[in-house]
C-alpha cells in the first residue's frame, strides 16, 4: 500500500484539473469509414476550435458554458454535435455531392500509433490494407514494421506471424476483441479472414488487458470486420495472378429497420488449380486449394444505449501439396506421389451485445463465441485428424467512479471450454479444459496527458490448477511532442502439442511428445518513446520501443539433438526473446508518405541443454514503404522493400559432429531482400489495381531436403527461412457502391 501512496505523489504535480473533450471525425465516401484528417472542430458562435490530426482525431478545451461543436470539411457536409460530458466522440461526416471540385488538404497515412491508448498499438485502416492485395489476414502485414509473415514449411501453404520476433502463437488472434482463431486454426487461422472482409486491425505489444483473457504474451492482433451498419451497401473483389490463384469476395449491408436492425452477408471463394513448380524440384510449389467462406451478421441498435450483434461464418478449406502429380483422390502409399492433404471445416458464432447507462457512467458488455473445428489430413504416409469444440463466454461491467470519469473501474468474469480430440500414429489424444476466470482493471486518468492502468485476474484451469495473471500500463505524454509508455505484466498459453506442430509431419522423422497439453507462462516488459513534430507543416513520427519476454515454462521445438525423432519437450531452462525497433513515418512532399523502421531481434532458447539462438529467426528487419497519391487520389503508387537478416539453420548435433568441417557456418542463412509494388487506378465506384510481389524473384534455394527421395531417411520440407515462391505479378479489381 504505501508503494501504491508514493506513486501517487510523485504522479501528483503532473496532474491537471483542466477539461477538455476529444474524438475522431470519419469520412464515409467511396472507400467507406476512413479517419479524416484536416477537419476544422470549433465552438459554436466563437473562434475557438482545432483540426482533426492525420488519424483523424481532435482534443480542445472546453468551458462550462460550451455545449455545440461545428465540425466542416471542403467538400463535406458540415455538422454540429452537441457535448453533454467529456466522453471521447465520433463524428462521421458526409460526402456533399453539389461540389464538384473537391481539394486534399491532408491524406490519410493509412496506419498510425496512438499516442492516447496506454498500451503501445498500431492501428491499421482500409487505406492500408489498399497498398496491397491483402487477400487475407496473413497478407495484410506486408506494409507492416512490427509483423512479420512467413511461411511455416514448403508443402502446405501455412502462413505464421511473428511479433517481437515470437511465433504467432505467443500472440492473442481477436475477432473484434473476441479471443478467436486458436487451437486447431492456429495453423491456418490467418488465412481463415478475407482481407476485402477488414475494416481495420489493431497490433499492440506486450501484455494485453486482462479483460481479454490471460493468453497474450507477446502480444495482441485484433481484427475489426465490416459493420452490417456501415453505408457500404455493396462490395466486390476480384483478384488473380500468374500462378493461377483466382478469388472472389462480396459483402452487402442490407437495412431491415431502418439504422435499428442491419445484417451483412459475406462471401468468399478462392482457388489455386495450376500445378507450379518452377525449382524443378518435384514438389509443388504451393498447394493446390479450394476454400470457400460464407457470414452473415446482425446488429441491433435502439440508439438509447443499447446494442446487440451476432453472426455466424461456415468454412471449407482444402489444400493438395506435396509431389506434382499427387492428388486428393490417391491412396497414401509407397507407390504414390508423395503427397500432403488437409481438409478443414469450421462453424463459428458470436453473440455480444452491451448497454450504457443513460449519464455515460455505467456500462455492461456480454462476449460469448462458439467454434467447431475438424481436420483430416495426411502428410506422405502419416495420418493425422482431430476435431474441437471451444466455446468462449465474458462479462465485463465498467463503472466511472467519479462524475469526470477520472476513476474507472472494469470488472467480470469470463469462462472457456475447449474440448480436443487427435489422432496421431494410431493414438487418441483427448483433453477437456474448463477454465472459469474473474478480473478487475482500475484505470486512472486525470487529465489527456497521464493514464495508468493496472489489472488483475485470477483463473481456475482444471488441468492446471490456480493462477494469477497482474499487468500494468503507464502512459504520459508531455511537452506536447513526447508520449511515453511502460508495461509490464505475466501471461500463460496453453499449448496444444501436436495441433500447434502439425506442419512438422511433412518430415522423414516421426515426432515424439512427452506431454501432450502443457502451460507456457512467461513474463513481458516494453518501453516506447514516441515523438511527434512538424517538419516542413508536415507532421514527422519517431517510434522508439523496446520488448523483453522471460518464460518461465515453454514448449521447445527440438529438431538438432536426436535424429531419429523431432521432439516437442517442455522445458524451465533459459528462454528469451529482445526485441528493439526504431521507425519514423513523415509526408517528404505533399501526398507522399514515408515509412522507415528497423527492428533487431535477440532470440534465445535452451536446445539439448544449451542456451543458442533461435533457429529460422531473423537478425534484424528493415522495411521502407513508399505511398504516392495523385491529386483528388485518382492514382495510388505503392513500394516496399524488406531486408531480412540471417539467421541459425537448426541442424541434427550427430550430423553435424561427423562432418569435416567443424565450423558451423554452413547452419547459417544469409541475409536477403524482397520488394513489392502496386499501382491502384481509381473511379468513383470502383477501382483496379495490379501489383508484383518478390520483385527481384528470389526464393530460398533447395527448401526441401531430400525431394528426389521423400520417403527416405533425409526428407524434410520444414527447414523454411525465407520464400518459396517467385515472382508473382497480381491484378484485382474493386466495386464499391454505398448508400446515398
Amino acid at each position: 500500500m504505501k508503494k501504491y501512496i508514493l506513486l501517487l505523489f510523485i504522479l501528483f504535480p503532473f496532474i491537471s484539473k483542466s477539461q477538455s473533450i476529444s474524438g475522431t471525425v470519419f469520412s464515409n465516401d467511396e472507400n467507406g469509414k476512413q479517419p479524416l484528417p484536416g477537419v476544422n472542430v470549433v465552438w459554436e458562435g466563437t473562434s475557438e476550435g482545432t483540426a482533426s490530426k492525420p488519424d483523424g482525431s481532435f482534443k480542445l478545451k472546453k468551458k462550462s458554458d460550451q455545449h455545440m461543436l461545428v465540425f466542416s470539411f471542403v467538400g463535406y457536409e458540415s455538422q454540429t454535435v452537441h457535448v453533454h460530458d467529456e466522453d471521447p466522440i465520433e463524428v462521421v461526416l458526409q460526402p456533399n455531392l453539389e461540389i464538384e471540385e473537391v481539394t486534399v488538404i491532408k491524406k490519410n497515412r493509412g496506419t498510425y500509433l496512438s499516442v492516447i491508448n496506454p498500451i503501445q498499438t498500431e492501428s491499421i485502416s482500409g487505406a492500408e490494407l489498399h497498398k496491397a492485395a491483402c487477400c487475407n489476414l496473413a497478407e495484410s502485414f506486408e506494409t507492416n514494421p512490427s509483423v512479420d509473415v512467413s511461411y511455416s514449411d514448403a508443402v502446405t501453404g501455412a502462413k505464421q506471424i511473428k511479433l517481437l520476433g515470437l511465433d504467432g502463437t505467443y500472440s492473442q488472434l481477436q475477432v473484434e476483441n473476441i479471443p478467436n482463431l486458436r487451437g486447431l486454426a492456429t495453423t491456418f487461422g490467418l488465412t481463415y479472414i478475407p482481407g476485402p472482409w477488414l475494416e481495420s486491425i489493431q497490433v499492440s505489444k506486450g501484455a494485453a488487458s486482462v479483460l481479454n483473457g490471460y493468453e497474450s504474451i507477446a502480444g495482441q492482433i485484433n481484427a475489426e470486420l465490416k459493420k452490417p451498419d456501415s453505408n457500404e451497401k455493396l462490395f466486390l473483389n476480384v483478384y488473380g495472378n500468374n500462378e493461377g490463384r483466382y478469388e472472389f469476395n462480396g459483402n452487402t449491408n442490407i437495412k431491415v429497420i431502418g439504422d435499428t436492425l442491419t445484417t451483412g452477408v459475406f462471401v468468399h471463394a478462392s482457388n489455386l488449380s495450376k500445378e507450379n513448380d518452377h525449382n524443378h524440384d518435384g514438389f509443388l510449389d504451393s498447394p493446390l486449394s479450394e476454400t470457400f467462406e460464407v457470414a452473415n451478421r446482425w446488429k441491433y441498435n435502439n440508439h438509447k444505449g443499447g446494442m446487440a450483434q451476432a453472426g455466424i461464418t461456415l468454412l471449407r478449406d482444402d489444400r493438395m501439396g506435396g509431389q506434382v502429380g499427387a492428388d486428393r483422390d490417391m491412396t497414401p502409399s509407397l507407390a504414390n506421389p508423395y503427397g500432403v492433404n488437409i481438409v478443414n471445416n469450421r462453424v463459428d458464432a458470436f453473440f455480444k451485445s452491451g448497454i450504457v447507462s443513460q449519464d455515460n457512467h455505467r456500462a455492461v458488455a456480454i462476449l460469448t463465441n462458439f467454434a467447431r473445428h475438424e481436420t483430416e489430413s495426411y502428410y506422405g504416409l502419416t495420418t493425422y485428424d482431430a476435431d474441437e469444440t471451444r466455446f468462449y463466454g465474458s462479462v465485463v461491467y465498467t463503472q466511472d467512479l467519479d462524475e469526470a470519469a477520472i476513476h474507472v473501474l472494469n470488472s467480470g468474469a469470463s469462462f472457456i471450454y475447449d474440448d480436443f480430440n487427435e489422432k496421431l500414429y494410431d493414438q487418441d489424444v483427448q483433453r477437456t479444459e474448463k477454465v472459469p476466470g474473474l478480473f478487475t482493471e482500475y484505470t486512472f486518468k486525470p487529465n489527456d496527458n497521464l493514464t495508468l492502468m493496472a489489472g488483475v485476474r485470477a483463473d481456475f484451469h482444471n488441468i492446471f490448477g490456480n493462477f494469477v495473471t497482474p499487468r500494468m500500463h503507464f502512459r504520459y505524454h508531455f511537452a506536447d511532442h513526447f508520449t511515453f509508455r511502460t508495461s509490464a505484466g505475466k501471461g500463460y498459453r496453453t499449448a496444444n502439442v501436436i495441433s500447434e506442430n502439425s506442419y512438422m509431419l511433412a518430415n522423414s522423422r516421426p515426432i515424439s511428445w512427452t506431454e501432450d497439453v502443457m502451460q507456457e507462462e512467461a513474463w513481458n516488459y516494453g518501453v516506447a518513446f514516441v515523438q511527434n513534430y512538424m517538419l516542413l507543416d508536415r507532421e514527422l513520427t519517431i517510434n522508439t520501443e523496446f520488448f523483453r519476454t522471460d518464460f518461465q515454462s515453454k514448449l521447445v521445438l527440438d529438431r538438432e539433438t536426436s535424429s531419429e525423432y523431432i521432439l516437442l519437450l517442455p522445458s524451465t531452462e533459459t528462454a528469451y526473446a529482445n526485441s528493439l525497433q526504431f521507425d519514423v513515418r513523415w509526408q517528404p512532399i505533399e501526398r507522399l508518405d514515408m515509412l522507415l523502421a528497423y527492428r533487431v531481434n535477440n532470440i534465445k532458447e535452451t536446445i539439448g541443454g544449451e542456451l543458442m539462438k533461435a533457429p529460422l529467426a531473423s537478425d534484424y528487419k528493415g522495411l521502407i514503404n513508399l505511398n504516392y497519391t495523385t491529386n483528388l487520389k485518382k492514382w495510388m503508387f505503392d513500394y516496399t522493400i524488406q531486408f531480412n537478416g540471417g539467421g541459425r539453420i537448426p541442424y541434427v548435433y550427430e550430423e553435424w559432429m561427423n562432418t569435416a568441417d567443424m565450423s558451423a557456418d554452413f547452419a547459417e542463412f544469409s541475409p536477403y531482400t524482397i520488394m513489392n509494388a502496386q499501382i491502384t487506378k481509381y473511379f468513383r465506384y470502383w477501382n483496379i489495381y495490379l501489383g508484383v510481389e518478390n520483385l527481384t524473384d528470389f526464393t530460398q534455394s533447395n527448401p526441401i531436403d531430400g525431394a528426389d527421395d521423400p520417403f527416405g531417411d533425409s526428407f524434410s520440407a520444414t527447414n523454411i527461412w525465407g520464400p518459396t515462391m517467385g515472382r508473382k505479378i497480381y491484378l484485382g479489381l474493386r466495386f464499391n457502391l454505398n448508400y446515398d
